[in-house]
């Protein structure tokens, strides 16, 4: 795996009493955006403890994700909707050195399928929303409200469950043809950012990066 070390900016929530150390490490401050950031990819994992706050590990997503656009026929109205997920191909797992003997882990190689990426745009958000109908819904079968796609002729909640982890779910990938089911629209970042992902891995998903049908780029 080949880690990029160009720059690339990743901003960090940095308290006041803490600034003297992180500029220390080499954390640079933005005035315009008054916030603390890392320049360099391969200096992240200096700065894990403002990273991870108290989470075990995350994310950082760099570069660019991908919407991936699949179709489904919709449980109520029997017809053919679109859906979405969400494909991440460069991106840092950065890990609690207190519960993992190694602090980070990069992948570059493979575009795996997530559920959900947090945070995204408010402008993203209205997209997916707009464009296919992806916005928060009531779950009966979870009993909750989340992220989720609807059918754009009935408004039916076509929950996450079905969609990536069943064996016939668009996003599930198993064969050829279930990559070539998918289009990837790739969107541009203009930073790095950390982030919470609902990662779902398969030992297919080398599949998707080769077969997928590439469509447009996205700037939002």
């Amino acid at each position: 795996m080949n880690l990029s070390y160009k720059e690339k900016m990743l901003y960090i929530n940095v308290p006041y009493s803490e600034k003297d150390e992180a500029k220390k490490l080499g954390a640079w401050w933005d005035s315009q955006k008054k916030s603390w950031y890392v320049k360099r990819r391969k200096d992240y994992p200096k700065f894990y403890k403002w990273i991870l706050g108290n989470q075990e590990e995350t994310f950082i997503l760099c570069d660019y994700f991908y919407i991936v656009e699949a179709m489904r026929k919709c449980y109520r109205c029997k017809r053919e909707t679109e859906v979405i997920g969400f494909g991440i191909e460069n991106f840092y797992i950065l890990h609690d050195p207190k519960e993992y003997r190694d602090l980070y882990s990069w992948w570059d190689e493979d575009i795996h399928m997530a559920s959900y990426i947090d945070p995204m745009s408010d402008k993203l958000l209205d997209f997916l929303n707009r464009e296919y109908g992806y916005h928060m819904g009531y779950s009966k079968t979870v009993e909750d409200s989340y992220m989720a796609n609807h059918c754009k002729y009935c408004n039916a909640l076509q929950g996450d469950y079905f969609l990536f982890n069943e064996p016939d779910s668009p996003f599930c990938i198993d064969t050829i043809d279930d990559a070539r089911n998918l289009k990837l629209h790739k969107v541009k970042l203009e930073t790095d950012i950390i982030a919470d992902v609902d990662m779902i891995w398969g030992s297919e998903d080398y599949l998707i990066k080769q077969y997928a049908q590439k469509m447009r780029d996205i700037s939002i």
